[in-house]
């Protein structure tokens, strides 16, 4: 086995006890540059409750509120991920974390750590939370939509553990020169020269997919430096195709950071629609200039304002909106374990009313007959569905690619203009989708 550099463990151990206190924003810029610490903390996230339901039933570890033992608590979910996970002998583990006599026979109990024993006399649920390490609280609002087997399968293909995902990238036709642009064959020929099988995707015919573990050489690969290359679900593609960006359209993208779809309607465009990229966090909008620069998209103006009283001087203004609001992003946690034990009611109900004044706003922004694409990166139906339905008075749904999957069905009926798409059926992210035209 390996060990673990004393300094990862150094900064492991600081960064579990800001996740353990609820503090948000722990990994730097400096820390994500560290390979090994963000394998380690965000393997130690993905199994969060499988990892402190070990830490409470076998080791009998409880939180002080107080905090003034977060730091032991840190040290044993460390040594109960690399026993338990990576098999490593207990008595090296304890070496490594510096425990005490005490700590070192305790932790000793891992070598015979059990799931089958472990699970007796749990329910359905709580057995396929821990299987899949998700909050009971996300299957529980799932199970009203699908059954646990289709949770069990989207869940596992989020999972990049699995080892079969799949990541999609396009060509940035922007990026080329006029006249220069290299044939499809050709940008595939390239990349196998580099150890790159990739594919052509089915649908779209500027986005390819390969193998998750060939992102490294795609990041390091020469088309991707010069911003010819995009790595981006295939979701959001779909997502922002269906706006179809026409020339001197005046488009509004709402939530735009950080920016990859404000790029792709430059690219359907060919840079002559006028595009607004709004955006709420100016941090955020400091990435967004510089990939917008990057992939050489132009005709666009970089907005930090609050979508909800977007500072236009006039109602009925855009033809076009793209409202990919934030969300609980239920459909993306193998981007970002971290999410995953944020799920709650109270989370998810301040989405939701942030979505509700977000889609308000974007009514009185719309002109008569202008287009409104509205998306979550959730598997929630109030993310979706049930936001959508308060809406729909004011729309007349638009016909969605047969591709698609159905979006869930509210009282017997599925809801026209809108649909779904699911890692366990179509490789990408969990979305939900609408397209609607302003009556």
């Amino acid at each position: 086995m390996f060990s673990i550099n004393q300094e990862v463990i150094d900064k492991l151990i600081k960064l579990l006890i800001r996740f353990i206190e609820r503090k948000t924003g722990a990994l730097s810029i400096k820390n994500r540059s560290n390979a090994e610490l963000v394998h380690y903390y965000y393997e130690i996230l993905r199994y969060w409750n499988k990892i402190n339901f070990i830490l409470k039933r076998d080791l009998k570890f409880t939180n002080d509120p107080h905090g003034s033992n977060n730091r032991s608590n840190a040290k044993y979910l460390i040594a109960i991920y690399r026993i338990v996970w990576e098999k490593e002998n207990a008595i090296k583990v304890g070496n490594e974390l510096n425990f005490g006599s005490d700590e070192s026979t305790l932790i000793k109990k891992l070598d015979f750590f059990s799931w089958k024993q472990a699970l007796k006399g749990k329910n359905e649920i709580e057995k396929l939370s821990l299987e899949i390490a998700i909050p009971t609280f996300t299957i529980k609002k799932l199970a009203t939509v699908m059954d646990l087997e289709t949770i069990r399968a989207n869940v596992k293909q989020m999972d990049s553990k699995e080892g079969n995902q799949t990541l999609f990238f396009r060509l940035n036709d922007l990026a080329y020169e006029k006249n220069q642009l290299d044939s499809l064959n050709n940008i595939l020929e390239d990349l196998e020269e580099q150890g790159i099988n990739a594919k052509r995707d089915t649908h779209f015919s500027k986005v390819f997919y390969t193998e998750l573990k060939n992102k490294k050489k795609i990041l390091l690969s020469r088309l991707y430096k010069e911003g010819k290359l995009v790595i981006q679900d295939k979701a959001s593609f779909a997502v922002t195709h269906l706006l179809e960006p026409q020339a001197d359209e005046l488009i509004c993208d709402m939530c735009a950071a950080p920016g990859i779809k404000t790029s792709i309607i430059a690219q359907l465009s060919q840079n002559k629609a006028k595009i607004i990229a709004n955006d709420f966090s100016k941090q955020r909008l400091k990435g967004t200039r510089q990939l917008l620069k990057k992939l050489n998209v132009l005709n666009t103006n970089v907005m930090n304002s609050d979508g909800i009283k977007l500072p236009v001087r006039f109602t009925n203004f855009f033809d076009k909106i793209l409202l990919d609001a934030p969300c609980t992003g239920s459909g993306t946690f193998s981007t970002n374990p971290e999410l995953k034990w944020r799920q709650n009611e109270g989370f998810l109900h301040q989405n939701l009313v942030l979505q509700e004044k977000l889609l308000k706003n974007a009514i009185n922004l719309l002109k008569p007959s202008g287009i409104l694409v509205y998306s979550t990166c959730s598997l929630y139906p109030e993310e979706g569905e049930l936001q959508v339905l308060k809406v729909l008075n004011h729309f007349k749904p638009m016909e969605l690619p047969k591709w698609f999957s159905p979006s869930y069905k509210i009282d017997h009926q599925h809801i026209p203009g809108t649909g779904r798409l699911f890692p366990a059926t179509h490789r990408t992210k969990g979305f939900f989708i609408a397209k609607f035209k302003k009556k």
